[in-house]
């Protein structure tokens, strides 16, 4: 016996509503990298490595993301923080910090570094370096020296 309760009848359904579930499905194709699951898109960078360094410490905060395989890679120091941990344990520390960045390419120099500076809860430093590959690919590096 078959069942044709499967989706084998060839035949249109009868009194169906549009625009309801029975309606056919279209054969879209999904862009795969623009899924949440995509490391690199869950971020507005695939790739991010900061140092800046404060009056009091000269490696204070030390954060490297790698966004480009399907499992992120993460680095984070920070003597503020009192952390020191790579892989999975990092990437949970960044992850909050890092929806909240939101870096933009557009965005000035000073912003950036603003933004950043404040998200790392840092309130002074002498020596800022953040270099970050956005989502698009193109690379910008960010510096800032404030030692004399």
């Amino acid at each position: 016996m078959i069942n044709d309760a499967c989706g084998n009848n060839d035949e249109p359904e009868e009194n169906v509503p549009d625009g309801t579930a029975f309606e056919e499905e279209q054969n879209e194709k999904v862009d795969e990298s623009l899924t949440a699951e995509s490391p690199e898109n869950e971020f507005c960078f695939r790739f991010l490595n900061l140092h800046i360094s404060t009056p009091d410490k000269k490696e204070a905060i030390i954060a490297e993301y790698y966004g480009n395989s399907l499992k992120p890679e993460a680095m984070y120091k920070s003597m503020h923080a009192a952390a020191d941990v790579q892989g999975d344990a990092a990437y949970t520390l960044l992850q909050p910090i890092f929806m909240e960045l939101y870096l933009m390419k557009e965005m000035s120099d000073e912003e950036v570094i603003e933004k950043v500076t404040s998200d790392f809860g840092v309130n002074a430093y002498n020596n800022f370096n953040l270099e970050v590959e956005y989502a698009d690919g193109e690379n910008r590096t960010y510096t800032a020296n404030t030692t004399k």
